[in-house]
């Protein structure tokens, strides 16, 4: 049976009863054994927690606000009924953990019981909350969106509401508000850090060289034609300008999206582009020659990496992530490839840096040795599923790899739909998966298997790397687990819409539950 609004009130009880028990047992951690540097850790992971616990809450109450008397579909209520269950097991373990800590503080039975299995019983148990609250605000987070766009009224300004509807999601994240008029920027107010390019790095604002808003430019579009009329190119500007609105509201860290600082008009080259804020404690990449680098997977894959198998799954995951986030309300990409997933550093303070150049200590912050989150960017083809596709492409075969088989002719395509998405998806994660094994060559370099294969020639391939029917299949490195997804990924109707739940199921939450597990 379907899940009803009010059923969701359970699970808001629920929720703030698991908050409430978070601060408590803050509490008493502190009083514990007050020199203990481990108490101050998993003090700091439990409000890490309650934090985006309470956020999440709040969501849950907007939802059952506006479902009174909607019914969730089906697919959606067997997600609803999965996490109350998690969360209702998390909240009693919890409380139990907590009526235990609180009964002998200070004595010599409870500090042996800490020091033997209490202490690590209590940090599984915070990693699995954190998890949860992962996966649930994502889950309810589409859910939500996907009621609203369900409920909208149609007529011909229905796709602006579903515009307002992502802008109102993102904003749940991020609430500071926008002046329209403010985005456009001016162009020659941009000072180039790097080789100018598609995408380059930038700073706006400041009269020291370096100093000022360190920003992401991104060039969309190809160049409109000098006959256009000015109302024409306002047209232009005016789609640009409402993108950089809707990813204005993004948070980086919950998205994997970029945010979106404003919009330019560059007349010298008739096009308009996007302006990126970096994610939060996130630097460019600095060449030996000191220039600054918007690195991409694509340049990523040229080399080698020697990082943890969980790196990957949670950067396969956090790619999905975002995927999700642009599909709620009824968007599509259209360019999801490796040149469009961008990779920054951790920005190191210098108080934080001793200098030590030991490999132990490099691994947790560059690449190769480790694997920073991914953010999706690109955005200059992207929709709203009920606009007008234009049903045109290219015939770069590089590009193509990526492209859904009914998606790489010249003209005449099929209309791109978010399954043509989920494939451009599942070719990305393959590649990542292979990436590192034995021989391994991106597939953009592989011009002897792609470059004059059919589309579906292309896609056999594709699958039988996901199969396993050549030697570096996918469940050689990942396991059969992460090859089917991939599989149901390539093998998405695309004449058929993926309901939210299908995707979150088959993939988001497939990766997440591999990426918790290592």
């Amino acid at each position: 049976m379907p899940v009803t609004g009010f059923e969701l009130f359970g699970l808001i009880g629920s929720g703030k009863a698991t908050a409430d028990i978070l601060d408590n047992t803050i509490r008493t951690l502190k009083n514990y054994h007050n020199s203990d540097e481990d108490i101050k850790e998993l003090c700091f992971a439990l409000k890490a927690d309650s934090v985006p616990l309470r956020a999440f809450i709040n969501i849950l109450t907007n939802i059952s606000t506006s479902a009174e008397g909607i019914d969730i579909a089906e697919e959606d209520g067997e997600l609803h009924k999965d996490i109350a269950l998690h969360l209702s097991s998390l909240e009693e373990r919890l409380r139990e953990r907590l009526s235990k800590l609180s009964s002998d503080p200070g004595g010599l039975a409870s500090r042996s019981a800490w020091a033997l299995w209490r202490k690590k019983d209590l940090e599984k148990l915070v990693k699995e909350l954190g998890d949860w609250i992962r996966r649930a605000w994502v889950i309810y987070a589409a859910i939500d969106a996907k009621m609203k766009s369900q409920t909208a009224v149609a007529g011909p300004h229905a796709s602006a509401r579903r515009m307002s509807n992502l802008v109102e999601l993102f904003g749940r994240l991020s609430v500071r508000p926008v002046q329209i008029e403010a985005l456009l920027k001016p162009f020659d107010g941009l000072k180039a850090q790097g080789e100018p390019s598609r995408r380059f790095a930038v700073t706006s604002g400041g009269t020291v060289p370096n100093q000022g808003t360190r920003l992401i430019f991104e060039y969309m579009y190809k160049p409109y034609s000098d006959n256009l009329t000015t109302d024409e190119v306002d047209l232009i500007g005016s789609a640009t300008r409402d993108l950089a609105c809707v990813l204005y509201h993004s948070n980086p860290e919950q998205t994997r999206i970029l945010k979106s600082h404003g919009y330019c008009h560059d007349p010298r080259t008739r096009r308009f582009g996007l302006l990126y804020e970096l994610p939060p404690s996130k630097t460019w990449i600095v060449t030996s020659a000191g220039h600054a680098r918007v690195l991409s997977l694509r340049e990523l894959l040229n080399r080698a990496p020697h990082c943890p198998l969980n790196h990957k799954l949670s950067f396969c995951c956090n790619i999905a992530q975002a995927v999700l986030y642009v599909h709620l309300v009824g968007w599509v990409h259209k360019s999801i490839r490796p040149d469009n997933i961008l990779v920054f550093e951790d920005e190191v303070n210098e108080e934080d840096d001793d200098g030590d150049k030991d490999v132990d200590v490099r691994s947790r912050r560059y690449f190769p040795f480790s694997l920073n989150s991914p953010y999706l960017a690109g955005f200059e083809y992207a929709r709203s599923v009920k606009a007008l596709s234009d049903r045109t492409s290219d015939a770069e075969w590089r590009v193509n790899i990526y492209r859904h088989p009914k998606r790489q002719h010249l003209v005449q395509n099929e209309e791109y739909t978010m399954a043509h998405d989920i494939y451009s998806l599942g070719v990305v994660l393959l590649e990542v998966c292979l990436w590192g094994s034995n021989g391994f060559v991106p597939f953009q370099k592989r011009d002897t298997t792609f470059k004059d294969a059919t589309p579906d020639k292309v896609k056999k391939d594709l699958l039988d790397m996901a199969r396993g029917k050549k030697m570096d299949g996918v469940a050689v490195f990942l396991g059969e687990r992460f090859a089917d997804l991939v599989t149901f990924c390539l093998n998405v109707d695309e004449k058929q819409e993926v309901p939210t739940a299908a995707f979150i199921q088959e993939v988001w939450l497939k990766l997440d539950e591999m990426r918790s597990a290592l």
